[in-house]
């Protein structure tokens, strides 16, 4: 017989994608969702939840966090409310916040995003959370045998922007080699009045006999006023010498293109 010592809880948790189990899943697409609007004005855009499993039933909340990006891009969830760029209280959930998805059933969920008719800051986007939960936690087992109860939760990210004109712009702030963590880290600002979302593509030119050397792209998504510490990995194997690091984003409708240029020493 299982004793409690045996029974855990595992919280699948953020923008799952499609995460299956062998005895249950949760699907809520899209991971995203974009609003513009006028102060007062109200929008509507709405989010898939579906139940992929073949045999459980899932009982589901619909709740609203605040969100952010750390310098790393990491994403920083507090409650509702007491970040300074919170969207949370703007946001309505219909038909319902909870409800019941038979096994292979699906549901689409409207969120409305109303700001308020008077601005009470400066800025330009705000952001929330909107998270899916599982409240009917299904029993399965791990590898050791030992009993699980697993729930699962999805968060859907909330943007929205006031209807200004949209002024996207990105700066290179500083650049260098990290010798300890063998990475580059390329240092970019979000000076402009909305997100602003690319890849840092990067190749690095040996200057001795003039070698070509492609590292990983960088995905990146930023806010207005983010400060950012982008880490470009060298390449596992790499010989020691003097190197060229060109590193370039670009972004908005335009393409605009940021260019950085990095001289360093790997030995």
């Amino acid at each position: 017989m299982k004793t409690l010592s045996n029974i855990f809880i595992v919280l699948i948790q953020f923008c799952l994608g499609g995460f299956l189990h062998s005895q249950t899943g949760l699907d809520v697409t899209p991971p995203r969702n974009y609003y513009t609007s006028a102060p007062g004005e109200s929008t509507v855009n709405k989010i898939n939840v579906s139940n992929p499993s073949k045999s459980n039933s899932l009982t589901l909340t619909v709740s609203v966090n605040d969100w952010e990006y750390d310098s790393s891009g990491n994403n920083v969830i507090a409650e509702p409310g007491t970040l300074k760029n919170s969207a949370a209280k703007w946001i309505s959930i219909k038909p319902q916040s909870y409800f019941t998805l038979a096994p292979g059933e699906s549901q689409q969920v409207e969120i409305t995003v109303t700001p308020p008719v008077k601005r009470f800051d400066s800025l330009n986007v705000h952001t929330a959370l909107v998270f899916v939960t599982q409240t009917n936690p299904v029993d399965s087992y791990n590898e050791k045998g030992a009993l699980i109860k697993i729930s699962l939760r999805s968060g859907v990210k909330i943007y929205h922007r006031f209807d200004e004109k949209n002024s996207p712009g990105v700066e290179f702030t500083d650049y260098k080699f990290n010798k300890k963590s063998r990475k580059l880290e390329l240092s970019i600002g979000n000076v402009g009045n909305t997100w602003t979302d690319g890849t840092v593509v990067t190749e690095l030119v040996d200057q001795n006999d003039g070698t070509q050397v492609k590292l990983q792209d960088q995905i990146i998504y930023t806010l207005p006023g983010d400060e950012r510490v982008v880490g470009i990995p060298l390449p596992a194997v790499l010989k020691q010498g003097k190197y060229i690091a060109t590193s370039t984003f670009s972004y908005g409708d335009d393409d605009t293109i940021k260019m950085a240029e990095l001289t360093f020493i790997y030995d």
